[in-house]
């Protein structure tokens, strides 16, 4: 759905822009995992640690990749995040980092999977306003702009559309005075958007749930730079985890690593790479 074909034609070497979408244009899921930590007192990063544990083949990466439904999903993520090996492979991640761990005293504990993810999935529908109008202004200044994502899609029924709107109030609830379905929201500084409207923001939109491919696969981003039209070398990528971007450097793409909670800092490193400037004075501040 590009429309650069009737857009000026962007300047110097970088033809396209490609964002993640989690932790870049919307809140970080992380977040959501760290305050489900925060809330049944669990060690810090515990949960991240058995996402990772799992490897390839785990609950979180097959929804990535289309594999699975969500509702197969939420049985085998809450079995996953339930699973005593994960204490052992905590008690290896804090010995690395020096951490104070009690291997032999802690006991596992039982991890609602679908109350975790709807966590994760709160802090996701959150815009980042600054990011919404620095993709604006690259589009209208002729850049095309895609968004390249780890992401799942909803089921395509009644019961999925139930689910994805109660995610969506249960976020309006937190944030704003009223509630929303699957409209944009704006109040008390925070905007909540459904995913099918946060597509509209985009050239393309390429998700990981379509392509069965998910960052860091090379595949991916061979895959992407053939859906933009440009060469690795005419694109930078924004994304707020490592390996994501190391992969996508080692295709020959330049790239900015967005800090949590600090999407303006990416934005300003965005406009020094391109040469142009795309927030305004008041989003500055």
């Amino acid at each position: 759905m590009s429309n650069s074909s009737v857009r000026p034609a962007s300047v110097g070497p970088y033809r396209a822009v490609l964002f993640d979408i989690g932790g870049v244009v919307v809140g970080s899921p992380f977040q959501g995992i760290a305050d489900f930590e925060v809330q049944h007192n669990l060690p810090v990063n515990y949960l991240n640690v058995a996402i990772t544990r799992a490897g390839h083949n785990g609950a979180f990466q097959r929804l990535e990749r289309g594999e699975v439904d969500l509702w197969s999903f939420y049985d085998a993520f809450s079995d996953q995040l339930s699973d005593p090996r994960n204490v052992a492979a905590y008690a290896k991640y804090a010995e690395l980092r020096s951490k104070d761990f009690d291997e032999k005293s802690f006991k596992a504990p039982k991890v609602d999977g679908r109350a975790l993810f709807h966590q994760m999935m709160s802090k996701a529908a959150v815009v980042n306003p600054c990011m919404v109008e620095a993709i604006a202004a690259l589009r209208k200044a002729g850049y095309t702009v895609a968004a390249l994502t780890n992401n799942f899609n909803y089921p395509s029924d009644e019961r999925g559309q139930q689910e994805q709107d109660l995610i969506l109030k249960e976020t309006a609830d937190s944030f704003l005075t009223t509630a929303t379905t699957t409209t944009g929201t704006k109040g008390s500084g925070a905007i909540v958007m459904g995913q099918d409207q946060l597509k509209t923001l985009f050239d393309h939109f390429i998700e990981s749930a379509i392509l069965g491919l998910r960052k860091p696969d090379p595949a991916i981003y061979k895959k992407a730079a053939e859906i933009v039209g440009f060469k690795s070398e005419e694109i930078v990528f924004l994304d707020d985890i490592g390996a994501n971007l190391k992969a996508a450097q080692n295709e020959g793409w330049t790239t900015i690593r967005v800090l949590l909670g600090k999407p303006r800092q990416a934005i300003e490193q965005l406009e020094s790479t391109l040469g142009i400037t795309l927030l305004a004075p008041e989003s500055r501040l």
